[in-house]
């Protein structure tokens, strides 16, 4: 059953996007879940695979249910077959549910809100070396005490939502 917000979406793509790539019909959100998402997820961070390598990272005691779950990525233009190795490759990368929370360098996903921790460090990393430099005074100020207490509480915050998202990966 198609919601009234769907039907308008593919009307609105329809006008102003006719040479548009994606498929409107397929809910990724519903798609990467489960096996699939693994699937997908250890394509994103090992690169190519074959169907055994797969099935050898996924525990998995038969390569038909890899190749099912496989098939189902392959039919929705998310990865394709290199015929020459046999092996498969991410052919578009998703940014949906889990993976939404992750930033992509190269195989390694990182949690986004690590990001943010190295930009409160650096600040951090000032502040401390102006205290070097202008003694404790400079600490004392009511405005630096400020700025370390936001610093810190920046740095608290998204380490836990780090370490929060990081136990929920696939497995």
């Amino acid at each position: 059953m198609t919601s009234p917000a769907r039907v308008l979406q593919r009307l609105f793509n329809s006008l102003f996007f006719r040479d548009s790539v994606m498929d409107q019909d397929i809910d990724y959100q519903e798609l990467l879940q489960g096996k699939t998402l693994q699937v997908y997820w250890y394509l994103l961070t090992k690169g190519e695979l074959g169907i055994r390598d797969l099935q050898k990272f996924l525990a998995v005691s038969s390569p038909g249910t890899v190749s099912y779950q496989i098939k189902k990525l392959v039919e929705a233009g998310l990865v394709s077959k290199n015929e020459q190795t046999d092996k498969y490759f991410i052919k578009e990368e998703i940014k949906t549910g889990i993976l939404g929370f992750y930033i992509r360098f190269g195989y390694k996903l990182i949690p986004r809100f690590s990001i943010y921790i190295i930009v409160f460090f650096s600040g951090l990393g000032w502040l401390l070396f102006n205290i070097f430099l202008q003694g404790d005074a400079y600490l004392l100020d009511l405005n630096n005490l400020v700025f370390l207490f936001f610093l810190l509480f920046g740095i608290a915050v998204f380490s836990f939502e780090s370490l929060r998202i990081r136990k929920i990966l696939p497995e």
